[in-house]
């Protein structure tokens, strides 16, 4: 931590200070302002001088990945703050929920929690911080360290259920947004516009900033994918799902192989409409073209033309592959994928949505007969997929 206190009750940051200064203080005793723990000074020449809690400690605070990497890149962050005339606090203790966020910023009478995240904490302490700030009106925007960032081309790179859990969408018509920052390279990595494409990967419009070039507000512009750009990497995801064979399937990829081998199926002749691109797929458990062909096959397909479906019944089929309610808490509100991809399948004419809730298929499912034709279907099944398909959802 970069404050600790003084037996007074007075703040107190090494920030600034003389290496002869800073050697001086090691003889006084100073406290953590969350748990009242002595705590020790670290000081050296590749340290950023800051206060640290005994090995020992149960301090709340201890957990999130305190270091070097960490204290440099929050001590950056409050400066940069500090340049725009933002009212911002460094380590602001909040005795209501025993919470300290690494910065407190307070805009118009609003309260911003900023939390440079670098290392994996528990999920559960991850919600049990959030609900602490929104019980307090409090907005958090978790950052994470660039070191957890792992890229895969230009707009791909790894995610994991925990990565998931710091996608922010601060409105419903705005898009996703996850945070990152290096203290070292004194750069934002800012990933808008998000799409899990499958287990562990994303895609997402890709954005290096400088820390000196921007101001906060530029980390919540709306940067999108042109619908050509969607287009081109979703026609590269889908020639991977055909022609990539799943060597070792596990757990529900493997339960969802076993489904299709029973339906004497093969995944290269699955209809073309199963693995679109929705944009909140985060919100399900499984991959895209597990829950979109339960749809498809066990919901659609087994109807005669002119006959009806609803949502609901989605629900049910699929109330295994959902995430539970608050699993996202950085998420105002959004619309469900399984709407979205109802939606889709709507506006591409295979079925009709005749009431809020109620559908009618008006096109049979085309199922493919060699590889060549799927590929080529997919193909111009994504070309139809334009802006007002897409980026309306």
């Amino acid at each position: 931590m970069l404050q600790a206190k003084l037996k007074s009750g007075k703040l107190f940051t090494l920030i600034g200070l003389s290496k002869q200064r800073i050697e001086q203080l090691r003889t006084k005793h100073f406290y953590c302002p969350t748990c009242n723990e002595k705590v020790i000074i670290r000081a050296g020449p590749l340290t950023i001088p800051h206060f640290s809690h005994y090995r020992k400690s149960e301090c709340p605070s201890v957990e999130g990945g305190e270091g070097a990497y960490h204290e440099k890149g929050k001590l950056l962050l409050y400066q940069w703050f500090k340049k725009q005339n933002k009212h911002v606090f460094l380590e602001k203790h909040l005795p209501e929920i025993n919470q300290r966020p690494d910065l407190l910023l307070i805009i118009n009478n609003k309260k911003i929690a900023i939390e440079f995240q670098c290392a994996r904490i528990p999920i559960n302490l991850l919600l049990k911080r959030n609900r602490g700030y929104q019980q307090m009106g409090i907005q958090p925007i978790w950052i994470l360290g660039a070191n957890q960032m792992k890229r895969m081309g230009q707009n791909s790179f790894k995610v994991d259920p925990f990565t998931l859990r710091f996608i922010h969408q601060f409105h419903p018509q705005q898009s996703t947004f996850l945070y990152y920052f290096c203290p070292n390279t004194k750069q934002f990595l800012i990933a808008s516009d998000l799409y899990v494409t499958r287990q562990g990967r994303a895609a997402a419009k890709l954005r290096f900033l400088k820390l000196d070039t921007i101001y906060f507000n530029d980390l919540f512009y709306n940067y999108l994918f042109q619908p050509k750009e969607l287009n081109r990497l979703w026609t590269t995801a889908k020639k991977h799902f055909r022609y990539n064979r799943r060597r070792r399937p596990r757990g529900r990829e493997l339960t969802w192989h076993q489904w299709l081998y029973l339906k004497q199926l093969s995944i290269e002749y699955l209809p073309s409409v199963i693995y679109l691109p929705v944009s909140n797929q985060f919100i399900m458990k499984s991959s895209l073209w597990d829950w979109q062909s339960r749809i498809c096959l066990d919901i659609i397909e087994p109807l005669n033309l002119g006959d009806i479906f609803t949502i609901d019944e989605c629900f049910y089929l699929l109330q295994n592959h959902i995430h539970k309610q608050g699993t996202f808490p950085l998420i105002k509100s959004f619309v469900h994928p399984i709407q979205q991809y109802l939606t889709i399948l709507d506006r591409l004419q295979l079925i009709q949505q005749v009431t809020p809730t109620h559908y009618k298929k008006i096109t049979p499912l085309h199922f493919l007969k060699n590889i060549e034709e799927a590929m080529k279907e997919d193909e111009q099944l994504m070309k139809k997929l334009n802006s007002k398909i897409l980026n309306k959802i």
